[in-house]
């Protein structure tokens, strides 16, 4: 049976390496992919391969029972490596995890970030940047680069106001309903495998090269179908010089309603 990856098998693809303490945070049990110290002895289900012995069957059991209030359980300990992460203490808590299909848990996470990565480098300080000034951390990106994006629109929101306490209304107000329309959104079904955040950093930088920013008057709605939009007019021969500055104002009822289906 396949095993879990190694730690030490798969840091040697990138060389030389820094460490960034992320602190604690959320994480995805499915992105735990490898351990440390431990690989040679796991599944790819993180349970031991040798037969149990008494003392492991107790320290499994125990974790059973207790999987049903997770919460309850101390984070693990991991290293964030392109992406996956890598236990560092905590295997029988994963294993108790993908058991029973928990699909988040609490984990304090030191992120590895190769020398020779210049886009991992800047993307792992623009993240540190944006959870230090805003107190946000649950915010997921696969593209790290767009967390300056986000800091830059979490201070527009502030107006000089304290940043921490409006970015916590920026994201229940502004971030979570924009994020939970482009999950229900053509847009998604386009690009199923992007992240919804990294869809919302599409919008925000097709907006600030087509109008300076999406427009305050604009439906978040018609923002996502204006981006439909455009994403169509390389397929249309007679739209290809369209101007894109227009293309909001079509999406504002200025033109005939068969125009407009186009972004659907």
């Amino acid at each position: 049976m396949r095993g879990v990856k190694c730690f030490n098998d798969e840091v040697r693809k990138y060389g030389s390496y820094a460490t960034i303490e992320a602190g604690v945070r959320v994480i995805e049990v499915k992105r735990i992919t490898g351990s440390v110290d431990k690989c040679h002895e796991l599944d790819r289900r993180f349970r031991t391969r040798r037969r149990r012995d008494r003392r492991e069957r107790w320290r499994r059991s125990r974790f059973d029972s207790q999987s049903m209030q997770f919460y309850s359980i101390p984070p693990i300990d991991v290293y964030l490596l392109s992406g996956e992460y890598f236990v560092i203490d905590g295997n029988r808590r994963v294993a108790a995890a993908k058991e029973y299909g928990l699909e988040f848990m609490d984990a304090n996470v030191t992120e590895c970030v190769p020398h020779g990565d210049r886009e991992a480098q800047s993307g792992a300080v623009s993240r540190r940047l944006f959870e230090q000034q805003t107190g946000l951390k649950n915010i997921r990106l696969d593209y790290t680069s767009g967390y300056a994006d986000l800091l830059e629109e979490v201070r527009g929101y502030t107006e000089g106001e304290d940043i921490a306490e409006c970015a916590r209304l920026w994201y229940s107000d502004v971030y979570l309903p924009r994020i939970r329309m482009i999950g229900e959104s053509e847009l998604k079904k386009h690009y199923d495998h992007t992240r919804e955040g990294d869809l919302y950093l599409m919008i925000l930088r097709f907006f600030k090269e087509l109008m300076g920013g999406i427009p305050e008057d604009a439906g978040f709605e018609e923002v996502i179908s204006t981006v439909l939009f455009a994403r169509r007019l390389r397929s249309k021969r007679f739209f290809r010089r369209f101007p894109l500055r227009q293309v909001y104002k079509l999406l504002r009822g200025r033109v005939p309603e068969h125009l407009r289906q186009l972004s659907n």
